[in-house]
């Protein structure tokens, strides 16, 4: 025998009823939580599949530069009977009365990494100083500089410079300087004269310009007895420029994530499906007309008097009462009770006192 199926009508209203009821805000968080696994799963599965870039900021040398420096010197000293001018070497002690000039030959190069326009000048100046001690304190009590030589802004197109100087220098006149001035002053001082290279340069690499400034001192005591000659034949140093520069990285699809993102994007989809075809919100009828005869049963339960048929008591005649609570009144002042007839189709329920030969009716729909 072939199974009887149901009406596609009836199969509909059999799986609305056998739905879950659910309050209506938990139903609306499920939904909720469904559509952002969602929403969590499809954007972790279009990040894997389309990658992504990274940018960073690297540093990358823009430039470096080289200064190089290297001088010969030659002490002079006069004429006399006790050192000859061949015995005189550099980085030692001489008698500072015995020196006349100092013979100097400066070689400086400064050098590129690129080939660009460098614009540059320099200077050489003779600098004495003299420095007083007192309680372990010093104070530079005398300092007075003089130009040997002074160039003008200058040029380079490739990116290298040369400069050579020779200058005597008369260490005779500094030496008098200071010993003139430590007599006249009373103090005894610490004095050295300084033969000072400066160069400014400024190379413009990618429309920025790079600026460097190279000192360099040779050094030598003044107004003693004896002369402390430096000795700084050569001087070399490297610097370097750095830029930022914005690098973007390319990520590779990431297989794993794919995996999420689908395994995601499919509870996510379940999860809503179920949640929208097999529940539905738990709807709280409040029947009104019961409540309120529960509260009128309660109030009149000691004066109530049931009747079956209400053809019994004429009610075509009686007078209408507004509140449950007239009826009350009248029913405590008579003595009388309180007849009750609950209609339940359509929801009615009457309220009826007879007093002396007076009807009052109170309906309650």
């Amino acid at each position: 025998m072939s199974q009887k199926r149901e009406p596609a009508h009836i199969r509909k209203c059999m799986q609305i009823n056998n739905r879950i009821k659910l309050s209506t805000n938990t139903r609306k968080t499920l939904i909720i939580i469904a559509v952002a696994i969602f929403a969590l799963g499809s954007g972790t599965f279009l990040k894997a599949v389309t990658g992504h870039s990274e940018t960073a900021f690297e540093a990358n040398e823009l430039y470096t530069y080289k200064n190089n420096f290297k001088e010969e010197v030659k002490i002079n000293i006069v004429d006399n009977q006790y050192i000859s001018e061949d015995e005189v070497k550099e980085g030692q002690m001489y008698l500072s009365d015995l020196i006349s000039n100092i013979d100097m030959k400066m070689n400086y190069t400064y050098t590129g990494s690129k080939e660009s326009k460098v614009k540059y000048n320099y200077k050489i100046e003779a600098i004495t100083k003299a420095i007083y001690t007192s309680n372990r304190d010093s104070y530079e009590v005398l300092n007075k500089t003089e130009n040997l030589r002074v160039s003008g802004d200058q040029e380079s197109e490739d990116g290298k410079i040369s400069i050579q100087e020779n200058l005597r220098v008369d260490y005779a006149k500094y030496h008098e300087i200071i010993k003139e001035f430590k007599y006249s002053m009373g103090i005894s001082t610490e004095s050295y004269l300084y033969v000072r290279l400066t160069v400014n340069t400024k190379a413009i690499i990618e429309n920025q310009e790079i600026d460097n400034t190279y000192v360099n001192d040779y050094k030598i005591t003044l107004g003693d007895k004896v002369a402390v000659v430096s000795a700084n034949p050569s001087d070399s140093n490297e610097k370097s420029v750095k830029e930022d520069s914005k690098q973007s990285k390319r990520t590779c699809i990431d297989a794993r994530e794919i995996v999420i993102g689908i395994v995601l994007m499919a509870v996510g989809a379940l999860l809503f499906k179920q949640v929208y075809s097999w529940t539905e919100e738990l709807k709280i009828v409040r029947n009104e007309f019961k409540l309120e005869l529960n509260r009128i049963m309660k109030s009149c339960e000691s004066k109530l008097v049931e009747i079956e048929d209400l053809k019994q008591i004429d009610i075509i005649h009686a007078t209408k009462v507004k509140d449950i609570s007239q009826l009350l009144k009248l029913s405590d002042e008579a003595l009388v009770p309180i007849y009750c007839y609950i209609k339940e189709e359509p929801e009615e329920a009457y309220f009826i006192v007879q007093k002396y030969e007076q009807t009052y009716l109170y309906i309650l729909r």
